[in-house]
């Protein structure tokens, strides 16, 4: 079944909020800063930052990158709840 364009803009921006949510909540949970999570990261403080606030798109290498700091799994990175 083919979704139109605006039902996957809600989906694909609600997918980016969880991503938000949950990043920030593992981070925390993890004792981590923003910047002491990209430099493990090798990414910039501030793209941290905007996944955060939904406003950074990550690739997926980077989602992998976080993962791994973060002990989560990408996938549980990208789903809500």
């Amino acid at each position: 079944m083919r979704r139109s364009s605006t039902s996957m803009g809600r989906d694909y921006e609600q997918v980016r909020q969880d991503l938000a949510r949950n990043m920030k909540d593992f981070r925390g949970k993890r004792g981590l800063s923003q910047e002491a999570l990209a430099l493990s990261a090798d990414v910039d403080r501030t793209y941290v930052s905007q996944i955060e606030r939904a406003v950074g798109n990550p690739s997926l290498l980077v989602l992998c990158k976080l993962g791994v700091i973060l002990d989560i799994d990408v996938l549980d990175m990208l789903g809500g709840g």
